[in-house]
């Protein structure tokens, strides 16, 4: 029988099965954190299958890595959705992936670590979808108990808004820098700690009630607004995994659970520069208003 490892991931466990998977797993920054032998798997992300790819499919979203071009795609076919990683260095096997809904996601053997660590994101955005939750980009900040997620495109600033949070606005303390998991649990939206956290090694097994959603974009001067429904889709979207959004049943699950968080959730657009008259803006409009 496989190794495997147990993870206890947003309230969710998770168990990953595979003897090269399982060595990595257990020296890889933040995946320790979320382990636990107490329960039974509720998903299973299985290395080691034999899967060939389709003759046919649906291309839905590709991407090229900056870092190793790595070329990364999300298909499917009629039965089925595949994740395949495709390196830029042809000795290397690509990883092929394939989920046929349910509760297992089916993998062929990954010997890469950074590989390995954006395929299990992929698998858990894949399995939690129907269960209201999304690995959503953004930094998340803890305040008062209370976690306030930061969003934005790569390079506007959300780790920069988050440090002077940390340096100037007391008891804040910063639960994940890039892929937290925003969920409904008994109505309530939520933020759970994650095992990606991008650059910043920042895991936590720890989750609190969303006090707020803020959008960033660069500006000469500090202004915040809080946005109208439609507006705060708009914001709140884009962060979601881009792959899953360009499919309609994915999407649907995605924006049903984001109706939800938005009923009962401000989000703001802060236009901001980076001193720390900005993070006092969006501190008094999230916890003042």
């Amino acid at each position: 029988m496989a190794d495997s490892i147990l993870y206890l991931i947003a309230n969710h466990r998770v168990r990953i099965v595979g003897d090269e998977v399982s060595a990595m797993l257990r020296t890889m920054p933040g995946f320790p954190v979320f382990e636990t032998t107490e329960g039974e798997a509720e998903w299973q992300i299985e290395f080691g299958h034999q899967i060939e790819k389709p003759t046919q499919w649906s291309e839905l979203y590709q991407f090229e890595s900056e870092i190793d071009k790595t070329l990364s795609v999300f298909a499917k076919t009629d039965d089925a959705y595949y994740f395949t990683m495709i390196p830029a260095e042809e000795t290397v096997e690509p990883l092929l992936m394939c989920y046929r809904g349910g509760n297992v996601v089916e993998a062929t053997v990954v010997v890469n670590p950074i590989v390995l660590r954006f395929a299990l994101w992929m698998a858990v955005s894949m399995l939690s979808a129907s269960s209201k939750m999304v690995l959503i980009h953004s930094s998340v900040i803890v305040h008062q108990n209370k976690a306030v997620l930061f969003l934005g495109e790569s390079g506007t600033g959300k780790s920069t808004h988050t440090r002077l949070w940390l340096k100037h606005i007391p008891d804040a303390h910063l639960l994940n820098d890039d892929s937290p998991i925003l969920a409904v649990k008994d109505g309530i939206p939520m933020v759970y700690g994650s095992p990606w956290s991008g650059k910043t090694h920042c895991y936590h097994q720890r989750c609190f009630p969303l006090a707020a959603a803020v959008r960033l974009s660069q500006a000469p001067y500090n202004k915040i607004r809080r946005l109208n429904v439609i507006e705060a889709l708009s914001a709140i979207h884009p962060s979601c995994p881009p792959a899953l959004e360009q499919d309609d049943k994915f999407q649907d699950m995605i924006i049903d659970m984001l109706s939800e968080v938005l009923a009962k959730v401000p989000v703001y657009h802060l236009e901001c520069l980076p001193d720390e008259a900005a993070a006092w803006t969006s501190h008094d409009a999230i916890f003042k208003s």
